[in-house]
């Protein structure tokens, strides 16, 4: 039997919240976006440089109002050439889906909100060590540009570690029936349910 290690990353110059925190997100939206041209839309029309996306869940910070730390900022996770999510607020994403319907015509691009995901965010000084052994994932990736992100599939799970003002934060995003069960089971190893929407 030969085992395929989930890889995960954090950053390696941030640090982590003072208390172990957790909160579902109600304002985070989830966009997958894909298509043939995916790749000339979100570099000439978002300004993105995506030569550092090199591998599948590696990402970059952007934002659409040219603040990394308002509602208009986004990640944006690398799957393939021709496939990409976006995690981001839903005031980003409405500005967002309008961008992508007004571009469609020049540009072989898609996208579907994902309105059947969740998003819980979770900051602290266990929350790398607790998903690493909730999720059953390899450490090993460091981050060194606060600008880059990362996740990773485990199970029903998007898994994904971010930096927001310098602060390291991981989300998990999935259907709210599995969601509740994270929350649960974090809330039961000292997470509290009281940190601020940083999506």
């Amino acid at each position: 039997m030969t085992f395929s290690p989930i890889m995960f990353a954090r950053h390696s110059q941030i640090e982590a919240a003072d208390s172990n925190m957790l909160q579902v997100n109600k304002n985070t939206v989830v966009i997958d976006f894909s298509g043939t041209e995916a790749i000339p839309f979100l570099t000439t029309i978002l300004g993105l440089d995506l030569n550092k996306l090199t591998a599948s869940g590696l990402g970059v910070k952007g934002t659409l109002d040219g603040d990394l730390n308002s509602n208009y900022s986004f990640a944006l996770y690398y799957f393939s050439a021709t496939a990409f999510r976006f995690v981001l607020h839903t005031d980003a994403a409405a500005q967002l889906q309008a961008l992508i319907s007004e571009q469609q015509l020049r540009y072989d691009i898609e996208f579907v909100t994902r309105t059947d995901l969740a998003t819980l965010t979770l900051s602290g000084e266990q929350a790398f060590d607790a998903l690493v052994e909730a999720f059953k994932l390899t450490p090993g990736l460091r981050l060194s540009d606060t600008n880059s992100c990362y996740g990773t599939q485990s199970g029903e799970v998007f898994i994904t570690a971010i930096d927001k003002q310098s602060i390291q934060y991981f989300q998990l995003v999935a259907k709210a029936p599995e969601l509740t069960k994270w929350q649960t089971y974090l809330q039961q190893r000292g997470f509290d349910m009281s940190l601020p929407d940083v999506a």
